[in-house]
C-alpha cells in the first residue's frame, strides 16, 4: 500500500493506493476544503472506475421511471372515474356557453322568407309549374264544351269563385291534381285566405273532374267554391297560397312516389273580377 500526500494552503489531497494478491483496487479521495469565505466544500467526491457518470442509461433506473409513470397514469384515470357523468356534460356545457359567448353568441340560423308571386307569374313547387291567371266571381260556370260544372243555390244567391290556374306538370309520370289529405301538394293545395275547404278542381276545356296531369303538358285548371252573397265581391282583394312539399320513394309499408312536409310555398294577392252571367 502506498499513501501520497499533496497539499497547498488552499487545498488537500491524499492518494492512497492498495494492492492484494487476489484484488485490486484503487479509489481516488480528493478533499478540497477552500478557505475562501462563503464557498462551499466538497467532500467525499468517491469515483469507482468502471462505473457510468449517467444513472439515466441504467436499465434499472428507466424501469423504476416507467413504473412510476404507469402508476400516475392509473391513478389519474381511477380520478376521472369517480367523476359523475352529469358533472362532465355541465362542464362541457358551460365551456360551450362561455366559447360561444366570446364569439358573438348564439345566432339563430336564417330562415328564407316565403317567395312572393304575382298574377301571371310562375311558381315552381311540388315538381309543379302553377301560374295564377286571374280570379272571378261568376253565377254560373260552365267548361269550353258547355258542360255545366257548378250549380249553386241560386235562391240563396250563392255564388262560384273561380281561379284560373295553368299548370304543367314536371315529373316524369302523370299525376294527380287533386289529393286526399287536408294539407295537399298539389292543385287543390292552392288556398284562399278565410275559406277552410279545399276547391273542385276542374279542366277548363272539357269539365272533367279532379283530372291526371301528365308530364310537361300544360293544363289549364279550374279551381272553383260555392261561397255566400255576402262572402266576396267584385274588386276585393284576396290573398292566396301555393302549395309546396318534399318528393320521396317509398320502399317497404308505402311503395312508389308521393310528396308529404306539405307547406307554403308561396303568396300571391289577386283582385277578384265579378263576372256577369250571360
Amino acid at each position: 500500500m502506498s499513501v501520497g500526500i499533496l497539499g497547498d494552503r488552499h487545498s488537500l489531497q491524499i492518494g492512497v493506493s492498495a494492492t492484494t494478491p487476489r484484488h485490486r483496487s484503487q479509489f481516488d479521495f480528493d478533499f478540497v476544503a477552500h478557505s475562501a469565505p462563503r464557498e462551499t466544500a466538497n467532500l467525499g467526491r468517491v469515483r469507482a472506475p468502471g462505473v457510468e457518470r449517467s444513472k439515466a442509461q441504467d436499465p434499472a433506473v428507466t424501469a423504476a421511471n416507467a413504473s412510476a409513470r404507469a402508476k400516475v397514469l392509473d391513478w389519474a384515470r381511477r380520478s376521472i372515474d369517480l367523476i359523475p357523468t352529469s358533472w362532465l356534460i355541465t362542464g362541457a356545457g358551460a365551456v360551450l356557453l362561455a366559447t360561444t359567448a366570446v364569439f358573438g353568441g348564439l345566432e339563430a340560423a336564417a330562415v328564407d322568407p316565403t317567395p312572393v308571386v304575382e298574377v301571371g307569374e310562375t311558381f315552381a313547387g311540388s315538381d309543379l309549374e302553377m301560374t295564377v291567371r286571374g280570379v272571378e266571381l261568376r253565377g254560373k260556370l260552365s267548361a269550353e264544351s258547355a258542360q255545366t260544372l257548378v250549380f249553386p243555390d241560386e235562391d240563396k244567391g250563392e255564388r262560384i269563385l273561380v281561379v284560373t290556374v295553368d299548370v304543367v306538370n314536371t315529373f316524369d309520370k302523370p299525376r294527380p291534381s287533386t289529393a286526399n289529405p287536408a294539407q295537399s301538394p298539389v292543385i287543390d293545395g292552392i288556398r284562399i285566405e278565410g275559406l277552410d275547404e279545399k276547391g273542385d278542381v276542374f279542366r277548363a276545356d272539357d269539365g272533367e273532374r279532379a283530372p291526371r296531369l301528365q308530364p310537361d303538358v300544360p293544363a289549364r285548371l279550374l279551381l272553383t267554391w260555392v261561397v255566400g252573397p255576402d262572402d266576396f265581391h267584385g274588386g276585393d282583394e284576396i290573398a292566396l297560397t301555393l302549395p309546396d312539399s318534399n318528393h320521396y320513394v317509398g320502399q317497404s309499408v308505402r311503395r312508389g312516389d308521393y310528396w308529404q312536409d306539405v307547406r307554403v310555398g308561396a303568396t300571391l294577392t289577386a283582385t277578384i273580377d265579378e263576372v256577369s252571367a250571360p
